[in-house]
């Protein structure tokens, strides 16, 4: 969102009213016994959160009391929520933007969403890709042969490749040797790397971040690629002398989750010697840099960039025509920039010469290649130019990222001279395109307003690694999504504005499906959504929202029906037992707790929220709250169906339907800018809020 003047969050001024309902609401207050059936301490009566305490309900008529009890009902008894989520992921499994289980899940959903009774049941396309890449079950194993058992197995590995790249028509059974990392080792090996698995040395560093190790598999594929089509390298790059010595452009990538988005960099420094300039990320925002301090000592530049999204900071090390560093955005998450000076910066690194060392192993023709991922999990990514590349150009050379500890395994018993095998089955599918891709939307279409709608919504696309079944990234959010959907239909919700179901995708490689749906909205539809909302972070429970201070009172207001309603056991339990009393009050209560943050949503740019906010449309990413660890699964082999908490999935489905209905009953739109001096926000005097 776009920043504005701070303002005085209206929730903190209570009407006498709200103050007879504080009263009587805090003599309500009671100490309830610890047991399943009283749970704990807790007010009685409706009550919001905000800012973490308990609040009275801001005096905002949102919808009909009957319509929310019985929507509470239905999500408590009869939630569906887990029985979606498990259909999603045992019939379709993982399922990669283009591909036919992405394809069929959406045709499923549709069916589903239409079968409830929605209106508008339809797959929306969003664009094409080149190819479809099917990954059919995948396994590895590792063997030690003996004269009694010639196949015995000592391991079973876990492991990943690239989406988009080549696997095998048969398993792949061979020997396993080391990389050589000399002329000498290389000759020592001789031929015998002709048919075998080689085994790359990690290369951990001081980089830990498991992101890591998709990055470095990308690099290698296209540095061995090269070498197989015979490229030399570039010649160097020559900066065109510019009219001012001091005026010089630096062009590379901003990386973007599994992305690399083109960013500029134009940098001009006066007499003075200060230094402006300008900084561009292809399809998100333009504008002036600030704050620009370069160190000489370590030749490092520093600034900050105000953008859509807030304020974000930027360090980057230069070392002659290059500079890298990160983009820290204010929410801490970072983002990595490579730049070079006078450049069109390329994803694929520069090629080796043939007579590389690599180039005489390529020459041999290895079975393929392990590498080692940076902990316990496999990280599954993509490769380059997946959506243009032609199944005829895919590289032909393959390289498995296996888990740490299997590599530590290969690599021991590869150091003590056993004789081991490795054998890999790695059906990979690619059939020549153009591939279609859908986002999948449906509605229950608003009895007064339809044109003004409320979005509620997640991604359907997951990354599709041997193992995973895409189900913490994202058939949680699907599934909430969709049992939202399905109880305001079974309880005949009738809201005044439409409430509009999507799920997206082509998250994974960069928001695609809700950035082109954004793209193919006009400036009159955009003014028209109240708010969007997106589920994907997992299988917590919709445990909070950051708000601006003008709209606390609407969302406080629209979250309270399902406060004091969800509650869990383990988690009580668990507060109750540690040496925290400050949340001993409400424990184990699945509330939902608005997070002012002054005069705009501080969110970050990493879900399907993002390209709405960035049009001045208010776009919220749900706090997920609760006991399970988000990152223990995400984009890895351990994605699966176990993961899965039913009574988070229960809260979360619930909590999405009573919101937007509630908004979608509301007198005005989600306010979009503070009020002006008359009192008037300018969504009550209709000022575009998408400039």
């Amino acid at each position: 969102m776009r920043s504005i003047d701070r303002a005085p969050a209206s929730f903190r001024t209570l009407s006498a009213a709200a103050i007879l309902t504080l009263s009587a609401w805090s003599a309500g207050c009671a100490s309830l016994s610890n047991t399943s059936a009283s749970k704990a301490t807790m007010p009685r009566g409706a009550y919001a959160v905000v800012d973490s305490e308990v609040v009275p309900v801001p005096p905002i008529p949102m919808g009909d009391a009957r319509t929310l009890r019985r929507l509470i009902r239905e999500g408590q008894n009869d939630n569906r929520a887990v029985a979606h989520m498990t259909e999603l992921c045992e019939t379709f499994g993982a399922r990669l933007t283009g591909s036919t289980s992405c394809e069929q899940s959406a045709q499923w959903a549709r069916s589903k969403l239409s079968s409830w009774g929605l209106n508008r049941a339809r797959l929306d396309w969003w664009g094409d890709i080149a190819v479809r890449f099917d990954r059919g079950p995948s396994t590895g194993v590792a063997i030690i042969p003996t004269s009694d058992d010639p196949n015995r197995v000592v391991r079973e590995l876990q492991f990943t490749t690239l989406s988009w790249t080549r696997g095998a028509d048969a398993p792949l059974r061979a020997p396993v040797l080391p990389m050589p990392t000399s002329d000498s080792l290389l000759a020592s090996l001789g031929d015998r790397i002709t048919g075998a698995w080689v085994l790359i040395p990690p290369a951990y560093g001081d980089n830990d971040n498991i992101r890591r190790s998709g990055q470095l598999m990308r690099q290698r594929l296209e540095e061995r690629e090269a070498i197989r089509k015979g490229a030399a390298p570039p010649p160097p790059v020559t900066q065109a002398a510019p009219a001012n010595d001091n005026a010089l452009r630096w062009t590379g990538t901003f990386a973007y989750g599994d992305s690399r988005l083109p960013l500029t960099l134009d940098l001009t420094k006066d007499g003075a010697g200060s230094f402006a300039g300008t900084q561009s990320i292809q399809g998100f925002h333009s504008g002036p840099i600030a704050d620009v301090i370069y160190d000489d000592a370590t030749d490092t530049l520093r600034y900050t960039w105000r953008h859509s999204m807030g304020k974000s900071s930027i360090e980057l090390r230069r070392a002659g025509d290059d500079m890298t560093g990160a983009s820290v955005s204010a929410t801490g998450e970072r983002y990595p920039i490579e730049v070079s000076l006078g450049s069109e910066a390329s994803a694929a690194p520069q090629a080796i010469q043939d007579d590389s060392l690599l180039g005489r192993v390529l020459a041999l023709n290895p079975a393929g290649f392990i590498s080692s991922s940076m902990d316990e999990r496999v990280w599954t990514t993509s490769a380059n130019g997946w959506r243009e590349r032609a199944a005829s150009d895919y590289p032909q050379d393959i390289e498995v990222n296996v888990r740490q500890s299997d590599y530590d395994f290969l690599n021991s018993r590869v150091a003590d001279g056993a004789r081991l095998e490795v054998e890999f089955d790695l059906p990979h599918a690619i059939s020549d395109g153009p591939i279609p891709c859908y986002n999948v939307v449906a509605e229950i279409t608003g009895a007064e307003k339809p044109d003004e709608v409320v979005i509620v919504s997640a991604h359907l696309d997951s990354w599709d690694g041997p193992g995973s079944q895409g189900a913490i990234d994202n058939a949680t959010g699907v599934s909430v999504v969709m049992e939202a959907a399905r109880l305001l239909a079974r309880v005949g919700a009738q809201p005044k504005r439409t409430i509009r179901f999507i799920l997206w995708t082509g998250e994974e490689q960069g928001l695609l499906g809700s950035r082109a749906y954004v793209a193919g909205l006009s400036p009159a539809e955009l003014d028209k959504i109240s708010a969007v909302f997106v589920d994907d972070g997992g299988t917590n429970y919709e445990g909070g929202l950051p708000a601006a201070d003008y709209m606390v009172d609407y969302l406080a207001a629209a979250t309270s029906p399902v406060n004091g309603h969800f509650f869990s056991q383990e988690d009580h339990d668990a507060a109750m037992s540690d040496k925290d009393s400050k949340n001993d009050f409400l424990a184990g209560f699945m509330n939902v707790n608005i997070r002012p943050t002054g005069a705009s949503i501080e969110t970050h740019s990493g879900s399907d929220h993002a390209p709405f906010n960035a049009v001045g449309v208010p776009g919220f990413f749900w706090d997920e709250t609760g006991r399970a660890n988000y990152r223990y699964a995400w984009h890895t082999q351990r994605d699966r169906l176990d993961q899965a908490i039913g009574e988070y999935l229960a809260q979360s489905s619930t909590n999405m339907a009573v919101v937007a209905y509630n908004l979608a009953m509301a007198p005005e739109l989600l306010p979009r800018a503070a009020p002006d001096e008359k009192g008037l926000s300018r969504v009550d005097t209709a000022a575009p809020a998408h400039e």
